[in-house]
């Protein structure tokens, strides 16, 4: 996941200290006759375009289709490979072949075992029907450079393994890299290098389709880190898909929504990258990943991260079936699609990323999905789930009392309401970006104190019109945020109290 070289090197150097105990402690969570290791974490030292060891597997002896359209928890492809998952087993083709398909010589453990598959870019993710995660490399290159780790988690990957999170509902692979996508684009228009480590996360849609909950095989083995969905995180999606760090979902009334957001974006990676608030749409890109860490004359990254996208309303009939992969180079360069009818013929509707409108592409296969009613208005509001229970509300020493409402770990920015008394009040926006751990986290709230990278956030009219504000306003931004437009701050929050350090102030549940 990381983006710098200097990583991957770092996990060659931790080999032959770190591997060992692998196999150890991933009895824990891997098979214990299970716990290949694996090059997955390494770096890629040479990509075979050849089909070298295809010939080499068995001829499938099931029944499967001449191309797979989506990429689903058990069908999925990359740019050379498709795979797909029956009755426990593994089979692949060639994407561009009609047809062919081979049996996956797959870990005796792992041999009719598997329950989902799901590829990008030169890693597939197996998960077996424990919910294990088991990763491929070398995926686009020769069959017979293909290999299996069980490991996942802190350290650098070599982690004693992890889970699909309890309550999946659905999950996708998802392989941001230097390789494939080169670049992507934050909000202020500026393209940023991927690193040479890539990003790898799975995403999976959990709680009723209300949360969705990412696992990187570089962090704790927990479930603790999570990407909110559109609407302060109460929009219910029914589906998901995500590639190269884009996530695609939908609920139940044909609403879509996209958005480019993995742990390195987020903004929680201060580490090996370099972030602001501030606006950055006039600074240039740096020339190379060194330059934007450490120079400032080139642009940061923009805060807050891309927020979700609405997508337009399919005009015709569609399936809970989605699905949506890379094209090119670039964050823009990824095709949606959603299984459908058009004309009383079946096939798939497709957009790219930033077209306004979808065309229908005929299959004449059966549809496997379940129809959705695809209402021609925006539904999204509709089957929102209930707002976060987590209320705080905290008085400073001067008298003044601070209230934050809704708080959500995956939300953010959150209002944060300051009152003086005698009806004066100050509005202020508190962004909240997890922080970067290394030990495990409840997911959630809870009575474990959660940690944030927080930055309290003026109003650009407030600051240039304070001279009008009341004193106490003038002398709240002037003393305690230093007359900033944004000051960080660390978090941390519990079930029970909610702490701001800059302000050196704690608010309890209310």
């Amino acid at each position: 996941m990381r983006p710098e070289a200097i990583r991957r090197t770092a996990v060659v150097a931790v080999t032959g200290l770190v591997l060992a105990g692998v196999t150890t402690h991933s009895v824990t969570i891997a098979d214990p006759g299970c716990a290949p290791v694996g090059t997955v974490g390494t770096p890629e030292v040479t990509v075979d375009e050849s089909t070298a060891g295809l010939a080499a597997l068995a001829p499938a002896a099931v029944d499967l289709p001449e191309r797979i359209h989506f990429r689903t928890p058990t069908d999925s492809f990359n740019r050379r490979w498709t795979f797909a998952n029956r009755d426990g087993h593994v089979y692949v083709k060639e994407s561009a072949a009609q047809g062919g398909w081979r049996t996956v010589a797959l870990p005796g453990c792992l041999e009719g075992r598997v329950v989902g598959v799901s590829a990008d870019d030169d890693e597939v993710m197996m998960i077996d029907r424990d919910g294990r995660f088991y990763t491929m490399d070398h995926a686009l290159s020769a069959p017979r450079d293909w290999n299996w780790s069980s490991r996942y988690g802190t350290p650098l990957w070599t982690g004693p393994g992890n889970t699909l999170p309890p309550g999946t509902r659905t999950w996708s692979w998802s392989v941001l890299s230097p390789n494939e996508d080169h670049v992507w684009r934050d909000t202020a228009g500026n393209d940023h290098p991927v690193g040479g480590a890539k990003v790898s996360h799975v995403y999976a849609l959990t709680h009723d389709g209300q949360r969705i909950q990412y696992i990187d095989p570089w962090l704790p083995v927990d479930h603790s880190y999570e990407m909110a969905t559109p609407h302060g995180g109460r929009f219910q999606a029914i589906a998901l898909s995500t590639s190269a760090s884009t996530s695609l979902i939908v609920n139940r009334f044909g609403d879509f929504y996209t958005r480019l957001y993995d742990f390195d974006i987020s903004g929680a990676d201060k580490v090996f990258f370099r972030y602001s608030y501030h606006d950055q749409s006039e600074l240039p890109e740096a020339p190379d990943m060194l330059s934007e860490r450490m120079d400032s004359r080139y642009a940061a990254i923009q805060l807050p991260a891309p927020d979700w996208m609405r997508q337009p309303k399919v005009p015709g009939e569609i399936t809970d079936r989605i699905s949506i992969h890379r094209t090119g180079p670039g964050s823009s360069a990824r095709e949606l699609r959603v299984e459908g009818r058009d004309g009383g013929r079946t096939g798939y509707w497709t957009k790219q990323l930033t077209d306004e409108s979808w065309t229908f592409v005929r299959t004449d296969q059966p549809l496997a999905g379940a129809v959705l009613e695809n209402s021609p208005s925006d539904r999204s509001l509709d089957t929102l789930a209930a707002p976060s229970p987590y209320d705080y509300d905290g008085v400073f020493v001067q008298g003044w009392r601070a209230q934050v409402h809704t708080f959500d770990v995956a939300v953010t920015p959150t209002p944060l309401r300051i009152d003086f008394g005698d009806g004066k009040q100050l509005d202020l926006i508190l962004h909240t970006v997890d922080g970067l751990r290394q030990t495990p986290q409840r997911p959630g709230i809870s009575s474990q104190p959660r940690y944030f990278d927080g930055t309290i956030e003026l109003a650009t009219e407030l600051l240039a019109g304070l001279d009008a504000q009341p004193a106490v306003v003038r002398e709240f931004v002037r003393n305690v945020l230093g007359g900033n437009r944004f000051t960080e701050t660390s978090v941390d929050v519990t079930d029970t109290r909610f702490h701001i350090a800059r302000l050196d102030l704690t608010l309890n549940r209310s």
